[in-house]
């Protein structure tokens, strides 16, 4: 086995509608509440899909439900994401599980000599992270990402939008 991941800490969601999707989910089920970012959020913020820069603008929601944070990502702007992409594709629904590891290079270059490929990067909300999303979706049904967080960062904090 070349990688472990063993730090789950995130599910992501990919919808059509942010807003309807986050009141519903707090009026049925009373989940939240919930806070609500425009991604990039900074002007250090960057995005590569497929190696590429590419303009990109998401809206997302984020709510802690036990040990799991869930993401909900409604795609604004841009056409090359994995997040458009599976939109059309898939008209939404589960998009990745995101794990947190020390060494994300070390992991990327772990699951490529088993030909997995990072499809996006970038830096993340909370200052001092950055994410990989691998192309997991045919290996198996949903992307893995990665996560790396910075010394001192806890990963959790969310800056006002």
């Amino acid at each position: 086995m070349s990688v472990e991941l063993k730090r789950a800490v995130q599910i992501g969601i990919v919808v059509k509608d942010l807003e309807r999707t986050t009141q519903l989910l707090s009026s049925v089920f009373g989940i939240g509440p919930f806070q609500f970012i425009e991604w990039p959020n900074r002007s250090d913020s960057s995005f590569r899909y497929r190696g590429q820069p590419e303009h990109i603008k998401i809206r997302q929601a984020f709510t802690q439900v036990g040990p799991l944070e869930l993401e909900f990502i409604q795609p604004l702007e841009g056409e090359r994401n994995a997040y458009r992409e599976f939109l059309n594709q898939k008209g939404g629904g589960i998009h990745h599980l995101l794990f947190e590891v020390d060494d994300i290079s070390a992991v990327i270059d772990g699951v490529a000599e088993h030909g997995v490929e990072v499809v996006q990067t970038g830096t993340g909300i909370r200052p001092g992270t950055h994410w990989a999303l691998l192309d997991t979706q045919q290996l198996v049904g949903l992307f893995l990402e990665l996560r790396h967080r910075a010394p001192g960062c806890d990963g959790t904090s969310i800056p006002a939008s």
